[in-house]
């Protein structure tokens, strides 16, 4: 996202429309809540692996994505943000950890890319609502490479927020 943008879309976060309350609030750091989000994250990705395994690829774009966002979450709270929407803790994550150069930009092309691929194949309610029609004609096809590719990016994407909140919590990660 270009930095016009971001600055507009974390504008809309931290201020809020009136169609939509605030979605990214400041509060105090919370360490706790980091750990927390960050042992959801490990969980998805046991569930990720189960998966793949499984080959229930589209499920394991799913859980791989709830991983890193999950992920993103957790070093959010640590420079206290509270994230309400995924849009928000997602375009947080880039302006206060990739744009600040605390992390490469690549992994928020990790989350990108699996978000998007989560949106396509993913079967929720609220995808069945808004695309019914796509659901109607003809269903997607996932491959064991493009769930593969996520996976791999999700287990790397944890592991760089794992050393951010082990790094807060004063722990060297081996």
């Amino acid at each position: 996202m270009d930095d016009i943008r971001l600055e507009k879309n974390l504008a809309k976060c931290f201020e809020g429309t009136r169609e939509q309350p605030r979605r990214l609030l400041k509060t105090e750091p919370n360490l706790s809540n980091a750990e927390s989000h960050l042992a959801k994250a490990e969980t998805n990705l046991r569930a990720m692996d189960l998966m793949y395994d499984s080959k229930l690829f589209d499920w394991t774009i799913v859980t791989a994505y709830y991983a890193m966002y999950h992920g993103v979450m957790s070093v959010l709270w640590l420079i206290g943000l509270e994230a309400r929407t995924h849009e928000c803790a997602i375009s947080a994550f880039e302006a206060f950890y990739v744009k600040k150069g605390h992390v490469s930009k690549e992994y928020l092309e990790y989350v990108k890319r699996a978000k998007t691929l989560e949106s396509k194949y993913a079967d929720s309610l609220e995808r069945a609502r808004t695309e019914r029609v796509k659901a109607s004609y003809g269903l997607g096809e996932i491959h064991s490479f493009e769930a593969r590719r996520i996976a791999v990016d999700a287990k790397e994407f944890i592991n760089a927020m794992q050393k951010i909140v082990y790094q807060a919590k004063g722990v060297d990660m081996l």
